[in-house]
């Protein structure tokens, strides 16, 4: 056998070869182009657009419905949000948060600077103190405090004389004016009083951290923990079953597949499947060798 004729023999195996490699790789590059019909005489041509391009709200469609119904179940998400894991993640944050300064963490909760916070305190404080100047006065606080006054000095009478000059006519000679001297200030300088008091015990306060005013109500960090877990799966129980039911999965995925380019969308099958599809190229090289191969033998 001539060098010739060893040429031509494996020629057809070659050729096949060739043949079913660039016929599959026209394949899939069909898949994505063209990417808009081609029109001749006003007439759509054959295969344009190419197969996903034109299939694209079919093939939304049907990708949307497979993740609600098999990928993405609305028992999947419930099961995973009440998972230990997420569970410990949402404690951890929550500990995280209380851990913090709270003033830096109200702040950063609300967005305000410092001298708006300190401008907030001042007026919560204010506030405060009108309140309890308001329930001082609706009730017999000056009453009870110059009758105690007055019980304290029948209390120390005992001498005679002393006896003599502390009753109940001089006392209320002395407490009356008195009551309504305390009246007077109340009304009138009672929250200037009170107001820094508050002031200075919320700084104080917000000094700290949620976990140091926790502790003073001798409230332990594994406590804050279940407690939070607790209350996490008490909303995951009321509310996620309903929000679940107004969030369509399906038609989240098809609107987000339909809003991308075709650009995108042929990035995003050749990222998941770059290399079933160069195999599928590689096949049909394959496939043609052995069909070539065939032919010689038959």
């Amino acid at each position: 056998m001539t060098f010739m004729e060893i040429i031509r023999m494996l020629s057809g195996p070659f050729i096949g070869a060739v043949i079913g490699y660039f016929t599959n790789m026209i394949a899939v590059k069909m898949l994505f182009y063209p990417k808009r019909e081609i029109r001749l005489f006003g007439r759509r041509l054959p295969l344009t657009p190419g197969v996903i391009p034109k299939g694209r709200p079919r093939l939304a469609s049907s990708i949307g419905e497979v993740v609600e119904k098999y990928l993405l179940t609305k028992e999947d998400i419930k099961t995973h949000l009440l998972n230990g894991q997420t569970e410990r993640k949402i404690a951890d944050a929550a500990v995280e948060k209380l851990s913090g300064q709270i003033k830096e963490e109200l702040c950063s909760l609300s967005d305000m600077d410092e001298s708006r916070y300190e401008q907030k305190k001042a007026d919560v404080s204010r506030v405060i103190s009108i309140q309890i100047v308001k329930a001082i006065q609706s009730s017999d606080f000056t009453d009870t405090v110059l009758r105690a006054v007055g019980e304290g000095f029948r209390e120390k009478a005992s001498l005679p004389l002393f006896r003599w000059l502390v009753n109940d006519r001089t006392l209320n000679a002395v407490l009356q004016p008195a009551k309504e001297m305390l009246d007077t200030m109340i009304d009138e300088h009672g929250t200037e009083y009170i107001s820094p008091m508050i002031e200075n015990k919320l700084s104080e306060i917000d000094s700290g951290s949620g976990m140091d005013l926790l502790s003073l109500l001798e409230i332990e960090e594994e406590s804050v923990r279940q407690a939070v877990i607790g209350v996490y799966r008490k909303m995951v129980d009321q509310f996620a079953e309903g929000i679940l039911e107004k969030v369509h999965v399906s038609a989240l995925v098809e609107e987000k597949i339909n809003a991308m380019s075709i650009d995108e969308l042929e990035r995003l099958v050749q990222d998941v499947m770059k290399k079933e599809l160069n195999a599928i190229i590689n096949l049909g090289a394959l496939i043609g060798f052995i069909l070539g191969l065939l032919n010689l033998i038959i």
